[in-house]
């Protein structure tokens, strides 16, 4: 274990000198009637020497699906693993049968075809796989992807909406560069327990990458994509931003903030103004590890376009959040080499954790307890729908933590009130850490929503 963290830190010392010399990838942008994702091998070059990966039409990653409230979402996902795989739509509002957890798996050589109506609003979502037992693995090499949906609302607001120009899609995640200058998923029981976490951050799959833009405001949207990394983000130079969303959607206001603090799977939406001529580097600092340069931004000469910063978005709340027809509470539990547990039982694919009503709202009380030398940092997402933060250990949560959640951080004795509404949709959910190899040990359960 000693020489395993000595090698680490002197080998992200040495990659850390490394500089990056690419530009900053943009993933491409797919919207319209019929959408295919071919899911593939490949290979990524970095600054260290290449890796077998996996992505998304293309070798890593994957483009980013644009949709708008009331679309139709057809896509036909095509399986050309010689392993299988699923595609969740994280935080979308979907039927079960779509949802494309552990119980959705499509065929190694296989194709998956989901379709619904898009009901929800405006957002920054994203995709990955959820294959039972092997989504680390899967999330790690490469497979994951951005959704944009928007709304009347999202397009009466005057605020940054060009694609890769100033509207920019930030996936940051840590990888783990070997003696050979490869990435590769082997986890012991160390990365286990504590996640697994890396000594070279990537931002779209380059290592310390360059965007040169015009300057002026910019909209970024940002996903931590890490497997059980937490990220603290924040500029080279301390300057303050705007952040307007959260990741169901709009903040009901906007908050000015420098860093922001991220889990797996959570997003971010920020304003950032930039002048002319100007350089600054996006910092990533890695919840007991070191700091990175994720990337450098570079602005021109040319007279930048700036945006006045919102103030009030959208207000949110949950119909009957008051009155809750149940209340349900959820400990998050380390079993030490047992793995890990949710009100002490592991994820089984035969036994259903919770039943709940359709068209009912319900009170969740999710805590992280503290068990001495077991207390770990936890993260709750729950598929289908997007909940409001009641309290936060009994105190109003605050501002950032003010809008549509799927996704929370819960670190040793945090307990949260969250209210959720279950509509529209009948069938098999999940709910489970984001810590992508506590969620492979066990910490997931099942719930059904029933007439």
């Amino acid at each position: 274990m000693r020489k395993t963290l000595i090698y680490c830190m002197l080998t992200g010392l040495f990659y850390s000198a490394l500089s990056g010399e690419s530009s900053l990838p943009i993933p491409p942008l797919l919207e319209g009637e019929e959408i295919t994702l071919t899911v593939q091998q490949g290979t990524l070059a970095l600054p260290f020497g290449d890796s077998d990966t996996l992505g998304y039409n293309g070798d890593y990653l994957g483009p980013t699906l644009r949709f708008s409230e009331g679309d139709s979402f057809n896509v036909l996902v095509d399986n050309t693993l010689n392993e299988d795989t699923t595609v969740h739509w994280h935080g979308m509002h979907i039927p079960a049968e779509f949802d494309g957890g552990p119980r959705q798996v499509v065929s190694a050589g296989g194709t998956w075809n989901p379709r619904f109506t898009i009901r929800q609003d405006a957002a920054t979502l994203w995709y990955h796989p959820h294959l039972m037992g092997k989504t680390a693995e899967q999330v790690y090499r490469g497979l994951a992807g951005l959704i944009y949906i928007e709304d009347e609302f999202s397009r009466s607001l005057n605020i940054p909406r060009e694609y890769g120009v100033n509207d920019i899609p930030l996936v940051l995640q840590d990888r783990r560069i070997d003696r050979d200058g490869r990435f590769r998923f082997a986890p012991a029981m160390a990365d286990i327990m504590h996640g697994y976490t890396g000594n070279a951050l990537l931002v779209n799959g380059a290592y310390k990458p360059e965007l040169e833009i015009a300057g002026g405001t910019v909209r970024f949207r940002i996903l931590n994509g890490s497997n059980s990394s937490i990220y603290r983000v924040r500029f080279s130079d301390g300057r303050k931003f705007t952040v307007i969303a959260s990741d169901g959607g709009f903040l009901p206001e906007t908050v000015s903030t420098d860093n922001l603090v991220l889990t797996s799977g959570e997003r971010y939406e920020i304003l950032v103004d930039l002048e002319k001529n100007e350089k600054v580097s996006l910092l990533t600092d890695i919840y007991g590890s070191d700091t990175h340069t994720a990337m450098t931004v570079d602005t021109d000469r040319s007279r930048p376009v700036l945006y006045e910063h919102p103030g009030r978005l959208r207000p949110f709340s949950i119909p009957g959040e008051e009155t809750p027809a149940e209340t349900r509470t959820f400990l998050m539990q380390t079993m030490g080499m047992m793995g890990f547990a949710i009100n002490g039982k592991s994820m089984s694919m035969d036994r259903i954790d919770e039943t709940i009503r359709l068209d009912t709202t319900e009170h969740w009380i999710v805590e992280n307890r503290r068990t001495g030398m077991m207390a770990f940092p936890h993260s709750f997402h729950v598929h289908d729908v997007q909940f409001r933060i009641l309290s936060l250990n009994g105190e109003a949560p605050p501002p950032l933590l003010s809008g549509p959640k799927d996704t929370i951080l819960l670190y040793p004795g945090d307990t949260y009130r969250l209210a959720l509404r279950f509509r529209d949709y009948e069938g098999i959910y999940m709910y489970h850490c984001h810590f992508l190899e506590h969620e492979d040990s066990g910490m997931m359960g099942q719930f059904e929503i029933i007439p």
